[in-house]
This record gives structure tokens, sequence and C-alpha cells, in this order.
């Protein structure tokens, strides 16, 4: 996918195979609605006094604003403090460009803040170090725009020691390059846009890496999968069906986006992993993934700690199981 031949089961025999549980942690994408998603984060770092998160899985990937977090989490930032910058960073990051009639001439948001606030989030020398040095196993999903095909970036702990040699803040800005939102990220001469149209849930994506470098089967594969309190975006069911009607109805790059995650989630779960867990909230209303008003940041917030508390009630074991898992990286 990324343009280079990876072999399956990259990893010593000895790492590969009797009966080893990998566990495996999927962010999907949404904008702000990320809030949702680091509030999850934290809420599970003070499970396990403060640790990263990231500690406790074999590999992450991550989409979007998914990603984004992804990347933070692996260069060991706290969830706390991701939510913070998101928060803080936020109406610099939406900020409407002049000119665009909302997206449909250009991009409606500038990249720059979202630079700011990564670069804030991990430091300058973390947001300019080559990506395959961050020390985990990490995938980020984005797309070429060119070729239409995905590029997965992966760290060298992903792939075997052949990991992309990428500035990291590359990467974060590629992977949440939503069409329409924020303008295309060059990388090696080449736009990339955001991954979440054909990845907004990376589970499948992640299933199938961790596979190919554990030589692991599916059953001892146990995912954690955290959405963003998303929801499908109701549009209308009259009106012109050509570029401008469907956009005006549905919102189309929201629509693909919900599309693909509700399949791939459907696909995950089929599939029968050892552990198949979604942490997510269905919000009383769609929230779009630029809306960052007060009252909108207090719902994601309440959400995501309502979401916690559900699933520690319903799926205690499974939340220790997760929690309580020790990479064989760390345990070295």
């Amino acid at each position: 996918m990324s343009g280079r031949q990876l072999i399956a089961g990259t990893l010593p025999r000895a790492e590969r195979r009797g009966r080893v549980e990998r566990h495996l942690l999927a962010l999907s994408g949404g904008g702000y609605r990320g809030l949702f998603t680091a509030t999850v984060l934290a809420r599970l770092e003070d499970e396990i006094g403060g640790v990263s998160v990231a500690r406790r899985f074999d590999m992450v990937a991550g989409t979007s604003i998914g990603g984004i977090l992804a990347i933070g989490l692996a260069c060991g930032v706290p969830g706390a403090s991701l939510a913070a910058v998101l928060r803080g960073h936020a109406p610099a990051i939406f900020r409407p460009r002049p000119v665009t009639f909302g997206g449909l001439v250009g991009a409606r948001y500038g990249s720059a803040g979202l630079a700011k606030a990564i670069t804030t989030a991990l430091t300058p020398s973390m947001a300019q170090r080559p990506f395959r040095e961050i020390p985990a196993p990490l995938i980020i999903c984005a797309i070429d725009e060119l070729t239409s095909a995905p590029r997965i970036f992966r760290t060298d702990a992903a792939s075997g020691g052949q990991g992309d040699d990428v500035p990291t803040i590359d990467v974060a800005l590629a992977t949440s390059a939503a069409p329409t939102y924020f303008p295309p990220h060059r990388i090696d001469g080449r736009n990339h846009v955001d991954g979440g149209l054909i990845a907004n849930a990376p589970d499948m994506l992640l299933l199938t890496e961790a596979i190919r470098l554990y030589g692991s089967s599916v059953e001892e594969c146990h995912l954690l999968s955290v959405g963003t309190a998303g929801s499908p975006r109701l549009g209308r069911v009259t009106g012109s069906p050509g570029k401008f009607g469907w956009a005006a109805r549905h919102g189309l790059i929201d629509l693909i986006m919900s599309a693909q995650e509700v399949l791939a989630l459907r696909q995950a779960e089929a599939l029968g992993p050892g552990t198949f867990m979604r942490i997510d909230a269905e919000p009383p209303q769609p929230i779009a993934l630029d809306t960052v008003d007060t009252p909108t940041t207090e719902l994601l917030v309440t959400l995501a700690h309502q979401a916690v508390d559900k699933v520690k009630g319903t799926r205690a074991e499974k939340v220790r199981r997760f929690l309580a898992h020790v990479p064989a990286r760390e345990a070295r």
C-alpha cells in the first residue's frame, strides 16, 4: 500500500508465534470530536496510574484526528494533555479562511493552526523527528491524491525496521487533511489527503497489519476501538442529485467517512478477534467535524466520561485485561 514490499511475520520467529496475545488500539477520525477520544484516553490512563495507554498495546493505529492522537500517545504525551491542546487550539484550527464559500472553491480552513497545535502537543523536536523513529508500533493512514492509493505510514517498530523516513508532523498533517476542510498536505512532492476517506475507523487496517507483522491468528488479536461520538449525518431526501445537491443535502465528505467507519467496524467484529470492544457514544444530535463551541465541548467531555463508565460497568473484566497487558517490548 505504501510502495514497499513488507513480508508476513517481519519479527523474529520467537516473537511471533506461540499463542501470544496481541493487544491493538484503533482510534477513529472525526475532527474536533476527537476531544471525545482524547478524554476517553485520559480516563483510561487514570485507571493505570497515569501510565501512557500506548504502553499497554502491541500496536496502535489512527486516522485523521485519531492519527494525531495516536502519534501523541506513541510519543509519550498524556491523553489529558492532548485533550487540553485540542480544546485550547480549536478556535485557531477551525478559523474560516476568507473567500472559500464554505469550502466550495478552496479548503475551508488553513493548516497553520493545526500545525501549531500538533507542534505544541509534541514539542518542536518531536514534531520534526522522523516518523520511523517513534519507539512504538504505530501505523497512520492517508491517501495519495494523485493515484488514490492508500499511503500507510509505519514506524520501524511496525514494519521490521522499514519505517517511513518522513517528519512526524508531515504524517500528522497528511492523515488529517480532510477534503474541503483542510488543504492537501505535500510529502515527497505528492499531495496527500485524509485517510478517513478509506479508513476513518482503522480497525481492519490494524488487524491486517498486526497479523502480517506478528504472524498472529485473528483469535490472538484483542482490539480496543475508540470512536469520536459520531452519528449518521442525516440528509434531506429531496433535491438535486447533482454534485452541489449531494454536498448540500448530505455533507458528502462526512457521509463517505461515516459509511466507511460503519462498514469497517462491522467487518472487524464479524472477523471474530479474541476481543472486540468499541468505546463510543451517540450524541443527541449529529455533531459536525468543525463545531467547536462551548456547549459542544462540554457535551463531548460528558459523553466521554459516560462512555467509559458504561464500558467499565458492562465489560469491566475486558477493560482490566486491556489495561493490564504488557507488550513484549515493555517487558524487556
